[in-house]
């Protein structure tokens, strides 16, 4: 499929604002040898999304709106501007009552968010897509959350393939068994019904348990060299190909962080 760079006018500072939120700041993931920002985030979900934008519409055709989607996964962290970046692991020890006042707190951040900026985003109105974020009854927003989540993955497999064991939690657990994103990614079958058929045409989608630990263990900093080695973990191979091909190689080798002591 072809398509068109998405252009949002009206919106200066908002790539600044974003690549000032850093990923997975965390007491548990103290460091993040190749640590990304919300922007560099955002734009990666969308690539995430359109490579497997075929297989999308092979199920659902017109009832997904592609352009919609599209414009989502680029906005989706929008919020985050202004309420930060709340963990996965901080979300998962909240209680019902903690995880509601969170979406009520971002929710009530979206028309300030829109003051910020501009009503219209590629079309579409910006407040609705923010809403269609946090909200997740639409189909496309369904499909954001779990490229939002695969991405997330994938930058912890990358940590843990370069030797850090501290993104043993977010990844999957020392087995890759059903905690951390590997849980998460293969909840959304049950969780949004409607995404059942798609996850049964292809299931290849959904993470698979994997010895994490041991790759922890064997793990050293990337190179250009062992980027085109084969993993062997399928969702991993997916994630860093997707971006190799559509961002390049520097920030998937750059290291940022250099701890002293083994991670």
């Amino acid at each position: 499929m072809n398509f068109s760079p998405i252009v949002l006018q009206g919106f200066d500072g908002r790539e600044s604002s974003l690549g000032g939120i850093k990923r997975y700041v965390h007491h548990i993931t103290p460091v993040m040898l190749y640590r990304t920002n919300d922007l560099i985030h955002s734009k990666r979900v969308l690539w995430h999304l359109e490579e497997a934008l075929p297989d999308i519409v092979s199920v659902y055709g017109d009832q997904f709106n592609v352009d919609f989607a599209r414009t989502l996964a680029l906005v989706h962290d929008d919020v985050e501007i202004l309420s930060g970046d709340v963990q996965l692991v901080e979300k998962e020890n909240m209680k019902q009552e903690e995880l509601k006042a969170l979406e009520r707190k971002e929710q009530e951040f979206i028309p300030t968010i829109v003051s910020m900026y501009n009503p219209v985003a590629n079309g579409f109105s910006y407040a609705e897509l923010l809403a269609a974020a946090k909200e997740k009854k639409r189909i496309e927003a369904q499909f954001v959350s779990f490229f939002d989540k695969f991405d997330g993955s994938g930058e912890a497999l990358h940590e843990l393939w370069a030797g850090n064991h501290h993104f043993l939690g977010p990844a999957g657990g020392d087995s890759g068994r059903e905690t951390g994103y590997v849980k998460r990614l293969n909840d959304f079958p049950t969780k949004y019904p409607v995404m059942k058929e798609f996850f049964q045409r292809f299931p290849h989608y959904l993470p698979e348990p994997f010895d994490f630990k041991l790759v922890a263990e064997k793990g050293i900093p990337h190179t250009e060299e062992s980027l085109w080695c084969d993993s062997g973990y399928q969702p991993y191979e997916r994630w860093k190909k997707t971006i190799m091909k559509r961002e390049g190689n520097e920030l998937l080798i750059t290291r940022l962080e250099f701890p002293e002591k083994k991670i």
